[in-house]
């Protein structure tokens, strides 16, 4: 975690979810994270939190062997992947990972998967356009369906592509700070009924 995310609660709840990992060597009770007492056999799957498998990942042991390997998580597979293809519009990521970017961009230097920043990059780009035309329409009743499917950083992309919307409306209708033409026909009949 970068020193600018060491307070990001987004960042923390990105980094608690859960990754497949699989352990080369066995693992000793005393030493088990998990917390519940029981040994870890060599080459079975256990799901971590991100922080913790991304920590095991790159430790070496001292004869230079990694202690686990990392697995893509099931958000991020071939399925999904076939779905964002389809219809990006269309994923639940609600249901596949409340921080699918997020956690998706954490992937990129612990996991080799040269496809995963394309495919982000291509999911955003789709899903961003219809965020945005929502939320700058106002209309809360057109699109509910595909803003029940929003992670985390697509719900602050809508709040703030509908306060923007209702910044410019307040600023359109503007009243009291509304300039008002000044009538110089009046002045200048009142200045000669002075002089």
């Amino acid at each position: 975690m970068n020193n600018d995310e060491y307070y990001d609660i987004d960042s923390i709840l990105a980094e608690h979810s859960k990754i497949p990992c699989i352990f080369l060597h066995d693992i000793d009770a005393s030493v088990n994270l998990s917390g519940d007492g029981n040994e870890i056999a060599a080459n079975s799957r256990v799901e971590l939190p991100f922080w913790m498998a991304k920590v095991l990942a790159q430790y070496r042991l001292p004869n230079g062997e990694n202690l686990v390997t990392i697995e893509l998580p099931r958000a991020y597979g071939t399925r999904v992947r076939n779905s964002l293809d389809a219809s990006p519009t269309s994923i639940d990521f609600r249901q596949v990972s409340p921080y699918f970017y997020q956690f998706g961009t954490k992937l990129y230097d612990l996991i080799i998967d040269d496809q995963l920043p394309a495919t982000l990059e291509k999911a955003f780009k789709a899903r961003l356009k219809e965020i945005m035309n929502i939320s700058l329409t106002g209309s809360t009743n057109v699109g509910q369906d595909f803003l029940q499917k929003l992670d985390e950083t697509e719900k602050e992309l809508f709040k703030a592509g509908q306060e923007s919307t209702a910044e410019l409306r307040k600023w359109r209708h503007r009243r009291r700070q509304q300039l008002k033409p000044v009538s110089l026909g009046h002045r200048i009949s009142s200045q000669s009924s002075i002089s």
